[in-house]
């Protein structure tokens, strides 16, 4: 057995005490978590009210009004000899638009026409001298009449034709732009084959194809910007006149005809028969509470919710998504009254921030709504 002095049992005490409350110290770090923040800095915005309207671009072209086109063509066989214009030529009216010659057959048909109604003027007259000698009866006559009857028509639908010419020049109905040629110079053409198409005159259209979405949102009247695909000309401002209710055949887009824009500006756009025209729409749009889509957040039921900064607190508000364009929402609280216009919101994610937290605003760099 050993004895240790007053002192040296002293000394031992203190180094036993001090070890004990080390460990007892360390014991308690590790079982006690590290205590969460209180506070958090975010950017906040003021939820503003009113119209969020989506402004999508389409693109489509000049074309003619169905009822402005007109189709030049022959009764006949024949073979096209000039070409007075090409496409995109302005005419005037009765202005030549290309020269045929009659082809064999067709004169072979001209022949045979004028000798029927050659025969049937001579046969009539027979057979009046025989009705008056009674070797005749009324029902040849009749017969014979009309059998002349029969060959003049032929005749004059072959003159009107112009197929009795061995040459004949089409020529424009009224002024207006030649839109296509379907023949060439040389080229042999079968009847009643389209050789040429016109438009009349300042009777143009711009077509649209629209997405049936996008065509469902829109009415008659409804103001559109459309300018040239290709090119510097500033947007003009025109209106929709007709929504096709027909789907294009192959996709999901309905034909949206837009009026042709007309200015006195300099800077006015030479419209172009054909030429490729971008058009941006305004969608009616949602009413509502707009803020950065960024805003929005989802809990893990999958419910819509806003950071709503209420006497520097965070308060978790449940919200409705109306609609969203481009980079901002427009949204209704899900219980009535729970927000109102400038009410502050954090206006990003920060998935940090939790109910309760104090909210410290730092200047915001993003956009406003």
């Amino acid at each position: 057995m050993f004895f240790l002095s007053n002192g040296a049992a002293s000394r031992w005490t203190l180094i036993g005490l001090l070890g004990l409350a080390a460990l007892n110290h360390t014991v308690l770090a590790a079982d006690t978590a590290p205590s969460k923040p209180v506070q958090i800095q975010v950017q906040l915005v003021p939820l503003v009210e009113g119209r969020l309207q989506a402004t999508p671009r389409f693109t489509g072209q000049i074309v003619p009004i169905p009822s402005a086109v007109r189709v030049a063509s022959c009764a006949f066989e024949g073979r096209v000899t000039r070409l007075f214009v090409q496409p995109g030529s302005t005419v005037s009216k009765n202005a030549p638009l290309l020269t045929v010659h009659t082809s064999a057959q067709t004169r072979q048909q001209v022949a045979q026409a004028k000798a029927n109604l050659v025969f049937a003027r001579k046969h009539l007259a027979q057979i009046k001298v025989m009705l008056k000698s009674q070797l005749a009866t009324q029902a040849d006559w009749a017969q014979a009449e009309q059998g002349l009857a029969l060959a003049e028509a032929n005749w004059q639908s072959l003159v009107a034709s112009g197929a009795t010419k061995p040459e004949h020049t089409l020529t424009a109905a009224r002024a207006g732009v030649v839109q296509t040629i379907s023949v060439q110079l040389g080229g042999v053409f079968t009847a009643n084959q389209a050789l040429l198409t016109t438009v009349a005159a300042g009777q143009w259209e711009i077509k649209i194809p629209a997405p049936v979405a996008v065509a469902q949102q829109l009415s008659n009247g409804d103001a559109v910007k459309v300018q040239p695909v290709f090119g510097a000309q500033p947007p003009l401002t025109t209106h929709i006149f007709a929504i096709d209710p027909m789907v294009l055949s192959g996709s999901n887009r309905q034909p949206i005809h837009l009026h042709l824009p007309t200015s006195q500006s300099a800077q006015s756009p030479n419209w172009v028969l054909g030429e490729a025209i971008s058009a941006q729409f305004t969608l009616p749009g949602q009413t509502g509470l707009i803020l950065p889509h960024a805003a929005v957040q989802t809990d893990a039921s999958g419910q819509n919710f806003i950071w709503l900064d209420r006497a520097h607190k965070a308060v978790a508000v449940p919200v409705h998504v109306l609609d969203t364009v481009e980079a901002q929402s427009v949204i209704e609280p899900i219980t009535s009254g729970a927000l109102t216009a400038g009410d502050q919101v954090v206006a990003t994610g920060a998935p940090n921030v939790a109910a309760g937290m104090t909210l410290i605003a730092v200047p915001s760099t993003g956009a406003q709504p």
